[in-house]
């Protein structure tokens, strides 16, 4: 075959594996409708991960549980996490917007759940199956949004879908801290009620036929799709052990250095277990791909990483999501411990990051559908640029109890960076894996919402890791050094609110704070360190990819 023809070949491939079978692009004042839809059910699924941030202590006080708070937290991300990748594959077995719908359903029932309850056990058990229908909205969202344009459009409507993370993570401080403070806590979780059934009602009306095949088909009926044959490609197995490895994963770096010391036997227990479930998860899911014929299909086929370029970017996306995450929850807590900022005062701190990140996303649109730059360029210089901006952090001063103007600019330069890698990730994946259909179409690496949800949970599973070392970098700094200045239940009081500050002396306010500005600078430090983990891996994109294969991004475009 000349040159030229597999290069056409490749684009009809690119095209149909984006399209995912749509024989027409939806246009005007539908595909509006949409993408509200869509952008409305994953800013409230993103929301509930920011907005009880600054409501955890009424929340938890009203009911009785304060010893409980971090509970409220984590029960929601254990399993908003740990469906991802489950979420896609049955996606591709049931249908996606099946799948959407009972994401939606979940959340808004469990939502309402968690409004009426009256006991922080109950609060809890139904945050669990809450973040299980936040899980399949996220998931499918990415699934669902580049099979609904053109090629030349998906950067444009991805960078738009995620504007919904910048805006989740100013709103849902700021409106959790409102709602506390008025005593109606309640509807931080009933607030989802009206505007999810909005979103939920968009999407049964709207989401157009979309199918693969006979089976995988956003309008069939549902007893063709909960049909023997379908149940029957389930693989439970990979299901249960990829679900019982990121649960207990998830939750020993949760837990680890706040609820429970690192060195504790439950810490330990659990993330031993959940590296052991990883591995065998690998094991199985091999074993499964290569078993002809198998009834079954993998969870997570393992030759997906078999790839230079898509090893390259699982392993970014979780170094990018070990720094981006632990600093834009940091940020806050850095101005209330600091600088004395309340937490609504905090939360807008964040502000050029958070507004320089979609900024960045939209400019990496433009140059990837409009001047047809590849990919792998914008990752690599995403990339780059957050490290700088990481790296410039670590300069902060430590001396000094007032925001410096320095602070601004370094997170407009990491919100950049995250930017440009953000939706470029994920365009890159799906080039990656219509070329590698064009090779083999039995391939399941072919079947992009299985990569994009992988990649995905990678990046998540990154930040929460992330957050644990930093918490405990800045716990094991901190607290010693803190003994020495206020008292043992002066230190413990700070851990639980950073408000019990102000009930010091103003000589050992400056002390405590100037503690805490050199515990949140050994913090930049540490996830500066994994930046740069995440630059040494964006550079195996660029090894072995040659000019004909940039090119070939290009076209894809």
């Amino acid at each position: 075959m000349e040159t030229h023809d597999l290069a056409d070949t490749s684009k009809e491939q690119a095209n149909r594996a984006f399209n995912g079978g749509l024989k027409q692009p939806i246009r005007g004042w539908k595909m509006h409708i949409l993408t509200f839809g869509l952008w409305m059910a994953l800013f409230l699924s993103t929301l509930e991960t920011t907005i009880v941030s600054t409501s955890l202590v009424s929340i938890t006080n009203a009911l009785n549980g304060f010893d409980k708070r971090d509970w409220v937290v984590t029960a929601y991300l254990i399993t908003y996490t740990g469906f991802l990748t489950i979420y896609a594959k049955l996606g591709d077995i049931f249908g996606q917007k099946t799948m959407f719908i009972m994401g939606v359903g979940s959340f808004i029932l469990f939502s309402i759940l968690c409004g009426i309850s009256t006991t922080i056990q109950e609060l809890v058990i139904f945050r669990v199956f809450q973040g299980f229908g936040a899980s399949g909205i996220y998931s499918m969202t990415l699934a669902i949004t580049p099979r609904l344009v053109p090629p030349q459009q998906i950067s444009k409507y991805m960078a738009l879908v995620s504007s919904v993370f910048a805006l989740a993570s100013v709103a849902g401080p700021l409106m959790g801290g409102v709602l506390s403070k008025s005593g109606n806590w309640k509807w931080i979780f009933e607030l989802n009620a009206p505007a999810g059934f909005l979103a939920l009602a968009i999407i049964i009306f709207f989401l157009p036929s979309i199918s693969n095949d006979d089976n995988d088909s956003f309008d069939s009926s549902p007893p063709k799709k909960i049909s023997a044959a379908n149940l029957q490609r389930i693989d439970l197995l990979g299901v249960f052990l990829l679900l019982a490895a990121s649960v207990l994963v998830v939750f020993s770096f949760e837990t680890a250095g706040t609820q429970y010391p690192w060195n504790s036997g439950i810490v330990i227990v659990t993330l031993i277990l959940g590296s052991t479930f990883f591995v065998i998860f690998i094991l199985w899911e091999r074993w499964l791909q290569n078993k002809l014929p198998a009834r079954e299909e993998p969870v997570f086929p393992p030759r997906i990483l078999w790839r230079r370029d898509m090893a390259a970017m699982f392993l970014t996306s979780f170094f990018i999501g070990f720094s981006f995450t632990s600093v834009v929850v940091n940020i806050p807590q850095r101005a209330q411990a600091v600088y004395g900022y309340s937490p609504e005062r905090a939360g807008i701190t964040l502000l050029p990051l958070l507004l320089s990140s979609p900024l960045a996303t939209a400019f990496s649109s433009f140059l990837t559908s409009k001047c047809k730059v590849p990919p792998t360029y914008l990752i690599l210089a995403g990339v780059i640029v957050q490290s700088l901006g990481m790296g410039m952090a670590c300069s902060l001063p430590t001396n000094s109890l007032s925001l410096p103007y320095q602070q601004l600019i370094f997170e407009a330069i990491i919100g950049t960076g995250f930017g440009f890698t953000l939706t470029t990730t994920l365009t890159l994946a799906q080039i990656v894996t219509a070329q590698n259909d064009l090779l083999d179409v039995t391939n399941d690496i072919g079947k992009p919402a299985v990569t994009l949800g992988a990649l995905t949970q990678v990046r998540v599973l990154g930040g929460t890791l992330g957050l644990a070392i930093s918490s405990t970098v800045l716990n094991s700094d901190v607290s010693n050094r803190l003994e020495h200045i206020i008292g043992l239940q002066e230190v413990q009081n700070i851990t639980k609110s950073f408000s019990a500050i102000e009930s010091l002396s103003p000589g050992q306010q400056r002390l405590t704070r100037l503690v805490f500005a050199e515990g949140f600078q050994r913090q930049t430090i540490v996830m500066a360190a994994f930046s740069g983990m995440a630059l040494i891996c964006s550079l195996l994109l660029i090894q072995r990819r040659s000019r004909g294969a940039l090119d070939t991004e290009s076209r894809s475009l």
